[in-house]
């Protein structure tokens, strides 16, 4: 048995066809194909909404019909063209739009997948399915603010669905409600405890919101299920990171690189540990490893970026931060760090530049302030500087009154620095 990324239709052993009945009439084809359909026989159902669309080539819904038997047969091409035929013959046939942005994504082509879910959902917005499919669409192209509404709105058409959930959680993490994301993935793993990625997003916001031993006996479980998942490995790594248990998530991270000497993300944990371990150079080998495996890894040119700074190699410093905000815009991180270290290098008009674009992008770190205001006070500007001074104590003691409220609250907040897990 076969089904799509939607799950359209799971095409059952082909069964003897129906026999003809002399010249049929529209109705009797339409029911005719229904019935095959019903039966597993695509491709009897398809020959019979085609000698229906014979009948009534203006039927939208029968267009539909054929693209979507089409796009069950792998014919994806034609299908796009009845789906597309079926919009111009009726632009507000849901279901059209739906299974034309479904093909557009199976096809790798977002840009042409999202509106056509999004129109979808706006002419029935109750429909879960295109609710669902759209919210995750859009979490796997990173609008995770615009996902986050429309899996809130497929949870509440269907609290039982726990992909729904899995996903809401991502959309969550990802626009910054890390406690509401532990329950939406929570939700997943009780709805289908199967779900092996949904466990492990649970199980990584449970360490990152210091609930290391939790999210272990997630990974556990998870390993338990499938020994062979090593992403599991590289998270119960991670606790031990965030746990300050360096030789023990350096031995994780050499396990797994052991299995899998081609996995990035291990690579660099295990450079993260050897470098809070003040093995400054067995770090920078296994960063470098990780780069030449991804080197779209931004988290691992900031990390080297690090390592050059602290070294007083501030050329390679900048280098590396370059790269790091080239890969990601919004690391805010990395614009920081790229401000300071050209700072140091006398470039003022570069570093102004890049703690600006960091304190857009997170206006609650005074750290960016008070470089800024000495970067402008070595330019002379003795009002701009004042200003950034007088604004990053501001953001220090809103930090402050923040970090009281969860300290009485008992919320423990996860270590800072970049992420070592992955997703």
């Amino acid at each position: 048995m076969r089904c799509d990324w939607v799950g359209w239709l799971c095409l059952l052993v082909a069964v003897s066809p129906l026999p003809l009945h002399g010249q049929e009439t529209l109705a009797q084809l339409e029911a005719r194909a229904r019935e095959l359909r019903a039966r597993g026989d695509a491709a009897g159902s398809l020959a019979a909404w085609e000698r229906a669309a014979a009948l009534d080539p203006k039927s939208a819904g029968i267009q539909d019909e054929i693209g979507f038997l089409l796009a069950v047969l792998n014919r994806r091409q034609e299908a796009i063209q009845h789906f597309e035929s079926a919009i111009r013959l009726d632009p507000r046939s849901a279901p059209a739009h739906y299974h034309l942005g479904v093909a557009y994504w199976i096809e790798q082509d977002p840009n042409r997948s999202i509106p056509q879910l999004q129109s979808a959902v706006e002419i029935e917005p109750r429909n879960f399915d295109y609710r669902f499919h759209l919210g995750h669409a859009l979490n796997a192209t990173s609008h995770f603010a615009e996902a986050l509404e429309q899996l809130q709105a497929a949870t509440a058409l269907n609290a039982r669905h726990a992909e729904a959930w899995n996903q809401l959680g991502l959309a969550r993490q990802n626009t910054g409600d890390a406690a509401r994301a532990v329950e939406a993935y929570q939700r997943a793993v009780n709805l289908d405890p199967s779900n092996l990625d949904a466990r492990n997003n649970f199980g990584f916001m449970l360490v990152n919101t210091g609930r290391a031993a939790e999210g272990v006996a997630q990974f556990q479980a998870i390993l338990k299920a499938d020994p062979s998942n090593n992403m599991a490995r590289v998270n119960i790594g991670f606790a031990h990171l965030q746990k300050a248990e360096l030789a023990e998530a350096e031995t994780d991270f050499r396990e797994v690189i052991r299995r899998d000497p081609n996995s990035a993300i291990a690579h660099y944990d295990l450079a993260v540990a050897l470098k809070q371990r003040d093995q400054l150079e067995a770090a920078k080998a296994e960063l470098g490893r990780a780069l030449a495996l991804d080197p779209g890894l931004a988290d691992a040119h900031y990390t080297l970026g690090i390592i050059h700074w602290q070294n007083g190699d501030f050329d390679e410093a900048a280098k590396e931060m370059r790269a790091a905000v080239s890969i990601r815009p919004d690391y805010a991180d990395a614009h920081f760090m790229l401000g300071t270290v050209l700072k140091q290098k006398g470039d003022l008009e570069g570093a102004a530049a890049a703690l600006r674009a960091a304190i857009r992008l997170d206006p609650h770190n005074p750290g960016p302030y008070n470089t800024l205001g000495q970067v402008l006070r070595q330019k002379g500007d003795v009002e701009g500087s004042r200003q950034a001074f007088a604004e990053g104590a501001s953001a220090k003691l809103k930090k402050e009154a923040e970090l009281g409220k969860m300290l009485q609250g008992g919320t423990t907040q996860s270590a800072g620095g970049p992420p070592a897990g992955k997703l």
